[in-house]
Formats: C-alpha cells, structure tokens, sequence
C-alpha cells in the first residue's frame, strides 16, 4: 500500500485537471531521493494513457519570454536570451516571486521540480567528485558547460539587476543552474507538439518542458507512444494535447517509465543525472587532427559501432588519410595507420582513472560511485575493441605483404 501522497504531487494532478489535462487516477507520485516516481497503485493493462498535457500548458521559449518581458519590461534583453535562458529564468521567478504574478501560471509544476541536493547531474558533482573523471571526456564536458551557463547567468543577472536589486539577490547561480538541469534533464524536443509527433530533432527544434508528461523516470527500451490529439467531431478534447501511453502491462506496486531514447552514459550523467550499467548506447569521442578547427572528433560505439562512415571504419579511413595522399594504400600504410592509431588509442586509455581507487564514502555518494563506474567501463570496453580493430588492420597489412613476398616482423 502507497504511502499518502505528497501535497505538491497532488496539487500538480489538481491542476492539470482544471486545465484539460490527466493523470491516471490508478497511479501515485512516491517520493524518492531524487525527486519523485510514478507508482501503480493497481495492476495497469497495456495500452494505459498515463498522463495527458495540452499545449497550452506547454512551458515553450515564446511562453517564457512573454511572461518574462511583462515581469521586466525590457523586451529586446530578453528577446535576446536562448532558449535555456529564457526558460530556465521563467522557472527562476516561481521562486523569486513565490506566486505573486499572475504571469508565472505554472506553479503546480515547478514545486514537484527536485531540489537542488536530489539532483546528480554532471554540475551538482562536488570537487571530489568530478575528479572521479578526470583524464575523461566528461571531466572535460562538465567544465565546459559549467562556463556556457554561468556565462547565461551572468547575462541574465545584469538585466535582472536593473529592473529590481532584490530579485538580483535571489537571482542566484545556484537557482539558475538547478532550473537549467531541470531542462536539461526533463525537456523534450519541440517535435512532439506536431500531428506526428518525433523525438528527432531538426535545426529549428526547441526544447520544450511538458508538464505531467515528463513526471516519468526513464528505461531504455521501454515501449511508449506519445500521441497527440487535436478537437474534431470524434472527441471531447477542447485542446489540442500530448498523452504518454504505456504498451506493456504494468503490475501494482510497480514503477511506470517514460523511454528517453537511446543515449550514452556520458549524456545520462551530464544531463539527466544517473547511468545505466553496460548501456549499450554508450560511445567515446576521438579526436584527430592537427587541433583547432582541423580537428574532427569521431564519436565510436560499442563493439567500434557508429553511424555509417563515422564508426571505426570512418575513423581508419581518416587516420589512413592523414598517413597517405593517395587514394589507394598500400600495407605499409596500413602498418603505419595501425601504428599510429593504436598508440592514440594506448595514450586514451593510460589516462583513464581507475575503478579500482580508494572511494571515501564521506567524500564521495554512493549513487555517484555507481555513476562513475558504469560510464568508466563503457569507455574501457568501447577502446578494447577499438584495439582489437585496429589488430585486425594490422594483421591485414601483414598477410598483404606477404601476398606480395614480403615478410613483415614486429616488435612489441
């Protein structure tokens, strides 16, 4: 039997409610250290719709900014900020203003929103944690876009402060990187809101947050159709909407998940804040060239997977071209490309941290330890066969020349 449930869960169901929207009543929020998860509270049967959102609760860029614009009354400023900037400050206001503007209508949603400590995305890792990943892309990652959104928040804290101090003070980094992981770990793609409905993305997709529909944790592979539904003769719907429907039974007392897509362990982590253990999306980003902007970044698969031409083959063929200007090659420079590449990828993996260090349970949360490990053993597993393709290349060099009578003897 489910505890009772969160008063901030169920005033968000409330609201939906009164605003052409759903929620199941036969599932219940249960709190978590992460926040929030969606519980059966009876056996659900397959084809179930979950949850349903209308657009026009829909939090978009356009909707952020024009609530924005009216709190600020400084138009061109904020008709300046990304996407991230504008929605990531709307969601800053809830708090900032604690529901005293009657242009910030989503506050139901944004007190179900995890707080800052439930949170583990790459951001909210401590010192001793991002040093877990030091010598890995992430590490890397992680700084990058710590710099990208404080260079956002600063920006938007010099418009702020010169509307109103006060709300400058309560403007702070802390609240404007917790509502940026928010989007980062909960938005969808613009695409949804379509007749038919994609997670892929285009050049003019935006993210976009769905309240309701993004209450859902995620499992890879889970079966799920968002379906949209427009008013017409055949139904009640007074709006156009989105519903989250589950295509597998679910039995009570059992989680309910939404299916983010595929991705790799590196955006999970950064993004999202959790891993999956031997993620079979995981991939590693190799980067080859002379730095700068000749350089090109490959990014490999599992088992040296990639989309076609960008995979191990396409990442051979680059280094065979960095070897040779021809366009046929001979074994000798396939021996070099096998050379070269394996020592980059020998130099990749000597600098990886080791699972094996000591972790300080006091310095280090065991959710994070868990994250570490999982994303370390992707990339230690993408680079062995990484290595165990680029053996094969060279033993293909080696029979090559001993088709044409030479034979070729290598050193360890």
């Amino acid at each position: 039997m489910m505890a009772s449930e969160d008063p901030n869960a169920t005033a968000l169901k409330v609201w939906l409610a009164q605003n052409n929207g759903y929620f199941d009543p036969n599932t219940g929020f249960c709190k978590t250290n992460s926040g929030f998860s969606i519980i059966a509270k009876t056996s659900l049967p397959a084809e179930s719709t979950i949850v349903t959102t209308p657009f026009s609760l829909a939090i978009t860029r356009k909707v952020a900014a024009e609530a924005l614009v009216q709190i600020l009354k400084n138009r061109s400023a904020v008709e300046s900020w990304n996407e991230r900037q504008c929605i990531a400050s709307y969601l800053c206001f809830h708090h900032i203003l604690n529901g005293e503007s009657l242009n910030l209508r989503h506050r139901p949603y944004v007190q179900t929103l995890p707080t800052p400590d439930q949170l583990r995305t790459g951001l909210f890792l401590s010192s001793a944690e991002r040093e877990l990943f030091q010598g890995t892309n992430l590490y890397g990652a992680i700084q990058d876009r710590e710099q990208e959104w404080k260079s956002e928040w600063n920006q938007c804290h010099n418009v702020v402060a010169g509307v109103e101090e006060a709300w400058a003070r309560a403007f702070t980094w802390e609240l404007y990187l917790t509502s940026a992981s928010h989007i980062s770990s909960r938005a969808f793609p613009s695409t949804l809101l379509s007749k038919n409905p994609s997670l892929l993305s285009s050049p003019s997709t935006e993210p976009i947050l769905l309240p309701g529909i993004d209450s859902l944790n995620h499992a890879r592979g889970q079966p799920v159709s968002w379906v949209v539904t427009y008013p017409n003769e055949l139904n009640q719907t007074p709006e156009p909407c989105i519903s989250l429907i589950l295509h597998s039974p679910t039995p009570a007392g059992s989680e309910l998940f939404n299916n983010y897509g595929a991705k790799p362990n590196s955006e999970l982590i950064l993004g999202y804040g959790f891993s999956l253990a031997e993620n079979p999306d995981d991939t590693i980003i190799l980067k080859i060239g002379g730095g700068g902007s000749d350089t090109k970044k490959w990014e490999i698969g599992r088992s040296s997977r990639g989309e076609e031409g960008l995979g191990a083959e396409g990442l051979w063929t680059e280094v065979l071209s960095l070897i040779s200007q021809n366009t046929t090659y001979n074994y000798e420079d396939e021996l070099d490309a096998s050379s070269m590449l394996g020592e980059m990828i020998r130099s990749v993996i000597e600098k990886l941290p080791t699972s094996k260090r000591s972790l300080d349970p006091g310095q280090i949360r065991p959710d994070v330890i868990e994250m570490f490990r999982n994303y370390l053993e992707g990339q230690r597993d993408i680079l062995d066969s990484l290595l165990a393709f680029v053996d094969a290349k060279e033993q293909s060099a080696i029979e090559k020349a001993r088709s044409e009578g030479v034979d070729i003897v290598l050193e360890d």
